[in-house]
């Protein structure tokens, strides 16, 4: 079993001439400073974070990737901000198939399904079959209106899951004559076994561009799905393209991506149940303030302030202390305070993830804390445990 030590969040005795160490030291935090259980469903020792979540709707947790532990972290998060926060909505760092098709999984608990979905994963397939499964055995017996949905916002990277996803979203009318061979070659590439995925990829150029030039047509046969029907092809040739290299050579394909997601959200939203958000997602896209390396806005920063944004001035960050970025933290204020904060932490807890709270009215991290008002400080022999 590994526990979770929540700091709380009223931190008054940061202040005057004393050491972030000799508070730690503190009767007060000896008092408030629990262990918590990740394997109770009912998250007692969860206590102090109950007052805070319901000033929120929509809370970030931040991941290193390739992680073990990342999957175990956000099925807990995910099942205390259900119970506690009205989460109805699991949010992630995939396409809009991709969180479609593990939706048809929870329901129907398809096996099958959930194999041909992990197989495209390009982050630790297995430890998400294990969370996917988990989020279904939760649902289950669970009313329609309070069960956990999963909604993809990301670029789409599988030609498999959005050609399956877009067939079983098709209309059951014959489409407009002016759109008919696309619909039809759509349809035909799904059927095949023999598909070459680099033909798939150049089918959804011409695709896109059809859809722009017959929009009407379009929208006649698509009716209210017609918004997410172009967000899928717009999304899908946008992320065939977004290769790893591409992205480390090119910084404005980050920005285009960051950019694309917002906009996906607002897309989206409007078609999901009533509840709040959860999301885990790799830790510079869940900077409210300002990213640590990034010069242009994260998918938190948009969705905290744009006007546009649902959830508006309603985002939390649980962040992540990541080790070989120490130095980026520089920028966001309070530097010297956070890395005498991290060192106290890990001298005392082991074996731990430690959760603590730079907000307050004491805390020392007025700056730092418009960026993420948490962060996750994990043992370095967990965070070590990769996934293939």
């Amino acid at each position: 079993m590994r526990f979770l030590i929540l700091i709380p969040v009223l931190m008054a005795f940061f202040s005057g001439s004393s050491s972030v160490a000799q508070q730690l030291d503190s009767a007060y935090l000896q008092e408030y400073a629990q262990p918590i259980n990740l394997e109770d469903p009912e998250y007692q020792s969860f206590g102090m974070l109950d007052t805070i979540v319901p000033g929120y709707s929509f809370f970030f947790t931040a991941e290193q990737h390739w992680r073990s532990i990342n999957t175990q972290i956000q099925f807990s998060f995910l099942r205390y901000l259900h119970q506690h926060a009205n989460v109805r909505h699991l949010i992630v760092e995939g396409g809009y198939s991709y969180g479609f098709l593990l939706n048809e999984y929870i329901s129907s608990g398809d096996e099958q399904l959930l194999d041909k979905v992990m197989k495209d994963v390009p982050i630790c397939p297995e430890n998400q079959k294990v969370l996917f499964r988990n989020i279904h055995d939760y649902n289950r017996y669970l009313p329609e209106a309070d069960k956990i949905e999963v909604t993809g916002i990301d670029l789409e990277h599988s030609p498999v899951l959005v050609l399956q996803t877009l067939n079983r979203l098709l209309p059951t009318e014959e489409p407009p004559r002016k759109i008919r061979k696309y619909i039809t070659e759509l349809k035909e590439l799904h059927a095949s076994p023999y598909y070459n995925e680099a033909e798939v990829k150049k089918f959804f150029k011409r695709f896109a561009k059809h859809v722009e030039r017959h929009s009407t047509d379009y929208v006649a046969y698509w009716d209210k799905d017609f918004p997410i029907f172009a967000m899928i092809v717009e999304n899908s040739v946008q992320g065939f393209q977004f290769t790893w290299l591409r992205s480390t050579l090119f910084q404005k394909s980050w920005q285009e991506r960051e950019t694309s997601m917002y906009r996906n959200f607002l897309t989206i939203a409007p078609t999901l149940k009533a509840g709040n958000y959860y999301a885990q997602f790799g830790a510079l896209h869940t900077d409210i303030k300002e990213p640590r390396i990034w010069d242009f806005p994260s998918l938190a920063n948009r969705l905290n302030f744009q006007a546009n944004s649902p959830v508006n001035g309603e985002v939390l960050t649980i962040s992540r202390y990541v080790r070989n970025m120490s130095d980026n933290y520089e920028r966001l204020g309070e530097h010297e305070e956070l890395q005498e904060l991290v060192n106290t932490l890990e001298s005392r807890f082991h074996d731990s993830v430690v959760l603590f709270s730079l907000i307050g009215p004491g805390s020392p991290f007025r700056e730092m804390s418009k960026t993420f008002q948490f962060i996750m400080l994990i043992d370095e022999d967990l965070e070590a445990d990769a996934c293939d």
